[in-house]
């Protein structure tokens, strides 16, 4: 087949498979590719490798992959860890295009096998041959019955081929969703399990996918990512395509994380890191498989709204109650009906509750043609965006399920890309009958709305504009020299930067300060500088709201001595004079330097917001505006910046400028920069600006 250097086509859809190791039982890992392709009908070329050679399964068996008369697109590796690196380099000598290594035995078990995991690392980055595995179960290719793994769930039937594409680090997980996949009849276009990674790992995986014309959902199961770069280019492409991403992320408790690292001996990273690089790149982050299911069967139908207005038509006034709460908690709205679409609805049915949620009681089951005028009003005058039918077990019953399906094949007819969603108990054919006219069909209401959120996400992610640049860093700015830094050097390096910093002066001695204050007015803020020294109020370093000479000349005297006292071997700059700031609303915006993705930054209201309720969220530097008020607006405590109780609104825009700046200059030095915290950034009233109170940076040490 004809495919780039490097591609992972040979992998995905290969036309010629060879397995090393293979064998005539049909039971062992060498022999059920073989089987399960001559049972599903692979129409490419198998090439069993057996050093015995004779017939394997009815086919000729080579000695050794160099002895196979053409070129291999994917060989399958069976045999024993300490076998595996020396057939490994005999598949690069003859020119094997990918392989797919089941063996386990490897990092995740010894020193011995990371030795012989780190030569198979060597023979793919030498060879340009592509690497699944070790310790993995394989791929599949559903659509042409390409098999390359040993997982036993065929015995009881092939996964329906579809848009689906499974990418799963875990060869037991993947392998049950690719059952549970099955038995809900989703179709599935690719399912791959990476194992240890050695060399392709989920991320070349979709990246792979994201530009498959077969594949416009992708759902993985991740531990964690030694490509967070590669990871997010993925995203990136897969969201410009279209294609919905769908991951499960393990490993946030501290326990899973210590799991995740020992299974493939991937680093877990910070879950909230994880939580916002997804939210940050239009990911939708589920945490069980049956939501992974889910998502992906919603999103398989390729409808994505970028509004969030719900319309309910229920059969019962409880269920209305309970989807408007479960609405509410996924952050659609359920609006009320426009008038003309409740006086429509109040004709239908005069005893209904028209509003929203519409409650028609039985009545509608009871008249069919009831049923077909609700749901054409809501499509056609509802404005809403996508509608959920509740209709408990009714089709159940072979007689409702028939009237029922007829009614819904004519409004299909006439709407054919609205959002229509079923909650509804049926059988098996007519659920699969109902979803190829493009109607979800999710038994439990719960269930139903958080599949119909998710694609109001997807919906929002693929019309976002994708020119939100992060802004230029100023020329004037310069990198942390990579020391202990004084509250006074990290003001002007971050000024420097673009980031609006409280002026002020130093003083060393009580005349100094006093004459300081005088030039920056009162009222004014004492603080000690010294890079020795991060957490200067812990031990008396800070007076404020000093209103005159007096006050100021004591205070200084103060300060120095409980330095004196509390840190006597600290290095003393001076003390700080600056004016004293007070209005507007207190937050904190900071960097980390994660062990995976790098510089990050945080955003939160300040006070209690931060120290008590954790109310924070994170962004991968850099990023634009558009992303530093997306980020804003996820806090809970959003709201305050909107003005309470008479306050007037918040510079939001300042705030996200702020944000965006610190990540361009946090991006730009992310070599020496281990964290900055500007804690409080004060924004004032809206086109009044913020302004950055206190600082601190911290730089990487040898």
């Amino acid at each position: 087949m004809s495919s780039q250097p490097g591609s992972l086509a040979p992998l995905f859809d290969p036309q010629v498979i060879a397995i090393i190791g293979a064998s005539d039982n049909v039971l062992k890992f060498g022999g059920r590719p073989i089987r399960f392709m001559k049972e599903a009908g692979y129409a490419g070329t198998i090439y069993p490798i057996n050093p015995r050679g004779g017939m394997i399964q009815g086919l000729p068996a080579y000695k050794d992959i160099r002895d196979v008369p053409e070129v291999v697109d994917m060989c399958v590796v069976t045999v024993p860890a300490p076998m595996v690196v020396e057939a490994v380099r005999n598949c690069a000598t003859a020119g094997v295009r990918s392989v797919v290594i089941f063996s386990s035995g490897f990092a995740e078990v010894s020193e011995e096998g990371a030795q012989w995991q780190a030569e198979l690392d060597a023979i793919a980055q030498s060879s340009g041959m592509r690497m699944v595995g070790p310790n993995c179960m394989g791929m599949l290719n559903a659509a042409s019955f390409a098999v390359g793994t040993f997982a036993s769930s065929f015995e009881r039937g092939w996964p329906k081929p579809g848009n689906i594409s499974v990418i799963s680090q875990s060869g037991a997980v993947g392998g049950h969703i690719m059952v549970l996949s099955r038995e809900r009849g989703l179709g599935i276009r690719n399912w791959i399990t990476t194992g240890n990674e050695v060399d392709v790992d989920v991320a070349d995986c979709i990246a792979f996918c994201a530009d498959d014309p077969g594949t416009t959902v992708i759902a993985a199961y991740i531990e964690g990512t030694r490509k967070p770069e590669r990871l997010m280019q993925a995203f990136t492409a897969a969201r410009a395509n279209g294609k919905a991403v769908v991951m499960m992320k393990v490993g946030s408790s501290e326990v899973g994380a210590v799991a995740a690292s020992s299974h493939t001996a991937s680093l877990a990273g910070a879950d909230a890191i994880y939580d916002a690089m997804f939210r940050q790149y239009g990911v939708c982050r589920v945490y069980s498989m049956d939501e992974m299911l889910d998502v992906a069967s919603a999103a398989s139908a390729g409808q994505f709204p970028d509004r969030n207005r719900l319309g309910i038509v229920t059969i019962s006034g409880g269920i209305g109650v309970l989807t408007s709460d479960i609405a509410a908690l996924h952050d659609l709205e359920v609006p009320e009906l426009p008038a003309k679409a409740q006086k429509a609805l109040k004709q239908l049915m005069p005893l209904a509750a028209v509003r929203n949620p519409v409650d028609t009681t039985a009545q509608m089951l009871n008249d069919m043609p009831v049923f077909e005028g609700s749901l054409r009003t809501m499509l056609t005058d509802g404005d809403c965006d996508a509608i959920l039918i509740f209709l408990s077990t009714v089709g159940l019953s072979e007689r409702m399920i028939g009237q029922i399906t007829e009614v819904l094949e004519r409004v299909r007819r006439d709407f054919p890309d609205d959002l229509m969603i079923l909650s509804m108990v049926c059988r098996q054919p007519d659920r699969e009958y109902l979803e190829s006219l493009k109607y979800l069909v999710i038994e439990d209401p719960n269930r139903a709305i958080r599949a119909i959120a998710a694609l109001v996400g997807f919906g929002r992610g693929f019309v976002r504009v994708d020119s939100d640049a992060p802004p230029s860093l100023p020329a004037a700015a310069f990198a942390p020299p990579n020391r202990a830094l004084s509250e006074v050097e990290a003001a002007e390096i971050l000024a420097r930067a673009g980031l609006p910093m409280a002026p002020g002066r130093l003083a060393s001695s009580a005349d100094d300060a006093a004459q300081a204050a005088m030039e920056v007015g009162y009222p004014v803020v004492l603080k000690i500088v010294s890079a020795d020294i991060q957490h200067k109020s812990d031990i008396g370093g800070v007076k404020l709201n000093l209103q005159s000479v007096d006050a100021v000349r004591a205070g200084y005297q103060a300060i120095m001595a409980a330095v004196g006292q509390h840190a006597k071997d600290a290095v003393i700059d001076g003390v700080l004079v600056a004016p004293m700031i007070s209005g507007g609303v207190e937050t904190i915006i900071g960097v980390h330097r994660d062990p995976v993705f790098g510089p990050v930054v945080l955003f939160g209201l300040g006070g209690i917001f931060v120290e008590v309720l954790k109310d924070v969220t994170f962004r991968v530097a850099p990023f634009g505006l558009d992303e530093a008020h997306r980020m804003i607006d996820e806090v809970r405590g959003r709201a305050l910046l909107d003005g309470v109780r008479g306050q007037p609104a918040a510079d939001v825009d300042a705030l996200a400028l702020g944000l965006c700046q610190l990540s361009v200059y946090a991006a730009a030095h992310a070599d020496v920069i281990e964290s900055i915290d500007i804690n409080p950034f004060l924004v004032k009233a809206k086109g009044e600006g913020a302004i950055a109170v206190d600082a601190l940076i911290l730089t990487k040490t040898e």
